[in-house]
């Protein structure tokens, strides 16, 4: 007698789960390459340094609790990019908070708490962190391509991403020290405001010719 044989449903992954899962490999190898970078950063900052700007720093020398949430807003900023391109629209933090995104989803081991919000205008748009109480404020910058004009370079790098809908994007991590002098507004030139800008490398790490930048 043979045995009874049984039908097995076979269905594909819906378009939002692929795109998850190819967001979480994602970050998992962006994660192993800035703790990779930070590791490293002995040997590579002095490099760097040479290259930064009065209001930039690099990460490996701030205090601990900055490095962890620049960290948190790397790996933010892979499933922001990633809700851009299916959604076509910049994701709220409620939504990034609700989907355990950090650092947008509440976290009981921080120490202070931040308060995050989408501020747009045109086609820039910050994701902006103020602090409950004293503590440092942060900004995560996106500046999208004005309509008509090329973007500033064409190859990837810290400060310019590309969308998988081949758009290029230029993108900065920035910490203020008094989060209490920060309003609640867009943030077009943070440099001007007394923010710092936070590299894991430098701009001396940007890839082919860097005198095309």
């Amino acid at each position: 007698m043979s045995a009874a044989s049984r039908a097995v449903a076979v269905v594909p992954l819906s378009a939002r789960s692929e795109l998850l899962i190819v967001v979480r490999a994602a970050m998992a190898i962006a994660v192993g390459v800035w703790i990779y970078l930070a590791s490293t950063a002995s040997s590579i900052g002095v490099v760097g340094q040479r290259n930064l700007l009065p209001f930039q720093k690099l990460i490996a020398d701030r205090p601990a609790e900055e490095q962890r949430t620049f960290r948190e807003l790397q790996e933010g900023l892979l499933e922001i990019e990633a809700a851009r391109t299916a959604a076509r629209a910049w994701p709220p933090t409620e939504s990034l908070a609700a989907d355990g995104v950090p650092p947008f989803a509440r976290d009981p081991t921080r120490r202070a708490s931040i308060a995050w919000q989408r501020l747009q205008s045109g086609t820039t748009v910050n994701y902006l962190g103020l602090p409950g109480d004293a503590g440092p404020a942060w900004l995560l910058l996106i500046q999208e391509p004005e309509p008509g004009v090329p973007p500033d370079q064409t190859f990837e790098d810290e400060e310019h991403h590309r969308l998988s809908s081949g758009v290029m994007l230029h993108v900065s991590t920035w910490v203020h020290q008094d989060g209490r002098k920060i309003p609640s507004r867009i943030v077009r030139l943070p440099q001007a405001e007394g923010w710092m800008q936070l590299y894991a490398v430098g701009p001396a790490s940007a890839g082919p010719a860097l005198g095309n930048r």
